[in-house]
């Protein structure tokens, strides 16, 4: 039986890394032996539903958890890696003329244009570069939608396979019940680009003509903004339920309350480029989308016939969006449509084969 290492940018375990539990799990039901290397709070081993996760301590001087990572990589012995993000791509420099193994690497993210957004203008020529000198000498490059693929495509040989959700993960689907205020749902961290401050406004513009409630599953980043959100909500009596983070695969039972699923990220080109998968997740459990503008976006909600995009820039935009779609009398009916769509197309499940081959076919 072939052994995958599979080596982490970021915390697996908290927040949960669906991404990687997702191709974990395809992985091992195609039968090969899967260890997943993480940058963690100690050094420790954990099991998580038979995957066998090896943590690497944060704690030292900068390097120091790569250098952790790079040992537990060396140590395990395995036949292949698969790395995901940036940290681990400059690890497979090492990895594999170290190992002879072949080593995939995994891309979720526009890089260049989200550490230009988070970190400045050098830490984005410092990525382009850093892309140029180790993609090329991975094995396979594994990608999340066509856009990003073809950026790719002149480092090597590329494989979309776009993050949607796993069926097994969202089994039910039932709503508010018909006497209970409507409830809507941000999925996702909190931040002000992703426009907390404005879904915010909206909910207390809404409510004062319907009363509607929000749950919130996501964590800060800052403290001070976590600070600024929990006094506004409480200033307008909001009754907001701040969850935290959720384990992705509890998120089904939130989505389970809700009637209307929300993406508020304000404009910029990184997120434009793509779409997050929380509004596959939204579709799949029968909620209709209200969502940020954008062309794949907008194209997106249009096809599916199930909400709506606004302004998202524009608190007083977005509570109509909230009102209107909240108001409509056939609202389980677009709910429904969204979701057959979405289950027959847009599913993990449909397209995790491609990954088994591409092992089948890299460990031959």
């Amino acid at each position: 039986m072939a052994r995958i290492g599979v080596i982490c940018d970021r915390e697996f375990l908290k927040p949960f890394d669906q991404r990687v539990w997702k191709e974990a799990v395809t992985l091992c039901d195609a039968g090969y032996d899967v260890e997943i290397l993480t940058p963690h709070t100690r050094n420790e081993v954990q099991e998580v539903d038979g995957l066998v996760v090896h943590c690497a301590s944060t704690a030292g001087p900068p390097g120091a958890t790569a250098l952790r990572l790079l040992r537990l990589a060396l140590r395990g012995r395995y036949d292949a890696f698969h790395c995901h993000e940036l940290d681990p791509l400059l690890y497979a420099l090492f990895l594999r003329p170290l190992t002879g193994k072949p080593v995939v690497w995994d891309c979720h993210e526009y890089l260049v244009l989200m550490k230009r957004e988070l970190q400045g203008p050098l830490a984005a020529q410092l990525t382009a570069l850093a892309l140029e000198v180790a993609v090329p000498r991975t094995c396979a490059i594994l990608t999340v939608d066509n856009r990003l693929g073809r950026q790719l495509s002149k480092y090597g040989r590329v494989l979309v396979l776009p993050n949607y959700p796993r069926l097994a993960e969202f089994p039910s689907v039932s709503s508010s019940g018909p006497d209970a205020p409507p409830v809507m749902v941000h999925v996702g961290a909190l931040t002000e680009r992703r426009g907390v401050l404005v879904m915010l406004e909206a909910l207390r513009l809404l409510r004062e003509s319907l009363d509607a409630r929000l749950v919130v599953a996501g964590g800060f980043h800052d403290d001070e903004l976590e600070r600024k959100c929990h006094s506004f909500d409480r200033e307008h009596d909001l009754q907001v339920e701040w969850l935290g983070w959720v384990d992705h695969r509890e998120l089904a039972g939130v989505l389970s309350r809700a009637s209307l699923g929300l993406f508020l990220s304000q404009p910029s080109e990184r997120y434009l480029k793509g779409i997050p998968t929380k509004i596959f997740e939204y579709l799949i459990m029968g909620l209709p989308v209200l969502s940020a503008r954008g062309p794949l976006l907008d194209r997106l909600v249009a096809s599916s016939a199930a909400g709506q995009s606004v302004d998202s820039t524009n608190p007083t935009a977005v509570a109509a969006g909230m009102w209107e779609l909240l108001s409509r009398d056939d609202l389980a009916t677009i709910a429904s449509q969204g979701q057959d769509i979405a289950r027959n197309l847009f599913t993990w499940d449909a397209q995790q084969g491609k990954l088994s081959e591409l092992y089948a076919r890299l460990l031959a």
